[in-house]
């Protein structure tokens, strides 16, 4: 079974992938440390401002295609563009499951706005910058997935994951191990 675990940027992919892994004894990876172990630097931010969008999604897919070439089974969450990223998303299509985690707008910028503003936003028009990426981003993300989570609002990181388990249980996608 492969599972991949898409959202927005701070949308909770990485916390619920690493409690899913834990549930189900999958093997739970990150396409973060995937990518950062490709480029041999310690930041994804600093590296895609200095190289680009195009030079980090070919990053991207070539970093996670190794891992998928490498590993049979597992939970896989990715970055929060890597919708954008059309070669890596029809390959996680035809390989395996695509879990769309998605949250309030407002919630997922308020997040994002904590942490310190990504190179994708506009710093003169954060929101409404950010309203036409979520906007086209959700559009993506639902047009690939296999399976689409609700979480609401951020709340208790547990409670989300067991959420995604149960759908995944009803989908019987986990018993085909």
């Amino acid at each position: 079974m492969r599972l991949f675990i898409t959202g927005m940027k701070h949308c909770g992919k990485s916390t619920a992938s690493r409690i899913l892994a834990g549930l189900t004894g999958l093997e739970g990876s990150d396409s973060d440390d995937l990518v950062l172990a490709y480029l041999g630097t310690d930041s994804i931010r600093q590296w895609y401002r200095e190289h680009g969008k195009e030079a980090f999604m070919d990053a991207e897919l070539k970093a996670v295609s190794a891992f998928m070439d490498s590993h049979k089974s597992y939970i896989l969450s990715l970055g929060g563009g890597v919708c954008d990223n059309s070669p890596l998303m029809d390959r996680m299509k035809m390989e395996g499951r695509i879990i769309y985690l998605t949250r309030p707008e407002e919630a997922v910028l308020g997040k994002i706005m904590q942490k310190g503003l990504p190179p994708f936003i506009d710093p003169a028009d954060p929101e409404g910058s950010f309203h036409r990426l979520y906007t086209r981003r959700d559009r993506i993300y639902r047009s690939y997935a296999d399976l689409t989570v609700e979480l609401g609002p951020y709340g208790d990181k547990e409670e989300c994951a067991r959420r995604i388990l149960s759908r995944l249980e009803e989908a019987q996608w986990l018993e085909t191990q």
